[in-house]
């Protein structure tokens, strides 16, 4: 029997790598004869750049850089000179895992750590900028990622503003550098929210980042203001296309002034990775994520795996740490099935700490359960 694993990290607890190969020895234990294929995962959070660094094999570069609350800091991206492209995460020098719980405050944290990274490999001679934009800290439509390539950000007396997410509502003018790089920006991002009002990026993604109620209004009102400037200076229109909202306006900030085209990150890995050529050799495919809830089908790689495999008839098991989704659900998402670490009443916290283990017996259990309900 052939099967293929291609799971995303388990967040908190498991990298992709650590994920496939612990459902890999679960396989194993119920069919030591079984031909496993494993292909690690991700979507544009944290994990992309070293997935994509597996299938692209690519020069890992490390630099000097500054946290979210522009602490000192080293950080690193994926270089491939061949291409001449910069792989980055967002995460890795502006992520909220990089902060305490007591630190998160997306009025005070900017993405000038990202700009750094990104000036670091435009000086290198990148052509191409892949930037991963899941797990960010911050909400400040990307002030900080241009502030760090040269763009400068004033109030209505000519003073300049400081690059974070409570600075947005002081915006009146901004001055691009005198050489304005031409590069192409290639944004990994698995949402589709526009920048401002209830489905923006301050509203729906505000309180997971630290800010209170009232903070998220400011944050709102602020991209609102960025586009206005935005509009007014540029005549570009950034507020509204899918994506605008992600990363706190990340992609909207680029978008007025460098070549955008986002993708999603898991389609993105899904290419360049080829399981698409071995998918038809195989006889099931197992797939998973932390948390497999309605999400997973908009752009997340349970998703997008689920979708493939369903165009060649391939069956698909799903495990994750947490499943909250019903059986209906799951038929809808194209799975045979899907089964949570905690399904059987362990806790979160056991779940996260005991999760490799938990994970290989959860597979040794939905694969024997296949094959039984195959030869039924």
């Amino acid at each position: 029997m052939k099967i293929l694993v291609a799971t995303d990290k388990f967040k908190g607890s498991l990298t992709s790598f650590e994920a496939c190969n612990h459902i890999a020895e679960g396989i194993r234990l119920v069919d030591d004869n079984a031909e496993v294929l494993v292909f690690p995962m991700a979507d544009g959070g944290e994990g992309f750049a070293a997935v994509l660094k597996y299938y692209l094999h690519t020069q890992t570069v490390t630099c000097k850089t500054v946290d979210p609350l522009m602490r000192q800091m080293d950080a690193t991206y994926e270089w491939d000179s061949k291409g001449k492209v910069a792989i980055i995460e967002l995460a890795a020098a502006s992520g909220l895992l990089l902060l305490s719980e007591e630190e998160r405050n997306p009025l005070k944290t900017s993405t000038f750590g990202t700009g750094i990274l990104i000036q670091h490999a435009i000086t290198a001679g990148a052509e191409k900028i892949i930037l991963g934009v899941g797990g960010s800290a911050t909400n400040d439509a990307g002030m900080g990622i241009l502030a760090a390539l040269g763009f400068k950000f004033l109030d209505d007396d000519g003073n300049e503003i400081n690059p974070v997410g409570g600075g947005l509502q002081y915006l009146y003018s901004i001055i691009p550098p005198g050489n304005l790089p031409k590069f192409h920006f290639e944004i990994a991002c698995d949402v589709t929210n526009i920048l401002f009002g209830l489905d923006g990026a301050a509203y729906v993604y505000g309180a997971q980042k630290g800010a209170a109620k009232n903070d998220i209004i400011v944050l709102d009102n602020g991209l609102q203001n960025f586009a206005k400037v935005v509009q007014k200076q540029t005549l570009k229109d950034i507020a509204y296309f899918p994506g605008a909202g992600a990363a706190g306006g990340v992609a909207a900030g680029l978008m007025a002034y460098f070549e955008v085209s986002i993708k999603a990150g898991a389609e993105m890995i899904l290419k360049k990775s080829a399981m698409s050529t071995h998918i038809k050799e195989v006889d099931l495919i197992i797939t998973g994520e932390g948390k497999l809830d309605n999400q997973s089908l908009y752009g997340k790689v349970i998703g997008i795996v689920a979708s493939l495999a369903n165009q060649h008839q391939i069956p698909v098991l799903a495990l994750c740490g947490k499943l909250a989704i019903d059986k209906k659900q799951v038929k809808e998402m194209g799975l045979v099935t899907a089964y949570g670490i905690t399904d059987d009443g362990t806790n979160n916290m056991d779940a996260i700490n005991n999760a490799g283990p938990l994970l290989k017996k959860l597979t040794e259990k939905a694969f024997a359960a296949f094959i039984h309900n195959s030869k039924a």
